[in-house]
């Protein structure tokens, strides 16, 4: 288990670090273009749209993996401390039932999309690739969410 994760820690980390880098060359290519009038690159901002929406989604594992998502703390921290566990597995288990509704559902989108056969605008490439960042995503959030919660049960059972 351990060299699968650290293989997807790799893999994540790689495609978040390239997709990154690639649309800001995009977009620094299309508006230079665009401002010196040697050429208009259409197919630009769509495709910065969808690095954009593919590194939110595979983004939010890797912020789950160290609990680096923004969180409310302010009702937690009222509570007594022994509640603080309960209340920590509780919280990951909402986001794992969320993630697998989420899951769901966007199977089901991007099976209605795969047989209409959509395409995108300007780079002609099938809409439901797009979509697959949906459940990609949020099985890495599941994921990482898990994982954060055993690394800090088994770190607390330590001390």
């Amino acid at each position: 288990m351990k060299k699968f994760l650290d293989f997807m820690d790799n893999v994540e980390e790689r495609i978040l670090t390239i997709i990154l880098p690639v649309m800001v060359i995009v977009v620094f290519m299309a508006t230079f273009f665009r401002f010196t009038k040697l050429a208009i690159i259409p197919w630009s901002e769509e495709l910065v749209r969808y690095l954009m929406i593919w590194l939110i989604f595979l983004g939010v594992g890797a912020g789950a993996k160290n609990n680096k998502h923004f969180t409310v703390d302010n009702l937690v921290n009222k509570m007594p401390k022994s509640t603080h566990k309960a209340l920590f597995i509780l919280r990951t288990a909402i986001i794992i039932g969320f993630c697998f509704v989420i899951i769901i559902l966007s199977f089901s989108l991007i099976g209605r999309l795969q047989s209409m056969g959509q395409l995108s605008p300007s780079l002609r490439i099938p809409i439901w690739i797009i979509y697959a960042s949906i459940p990609i995503g949020s099985t890495l959030m599941i994921i990482r969410s898990t994982q954060y919660l055993i690394r800090n049960i088994l770190k607390e059972n330590r001390e």
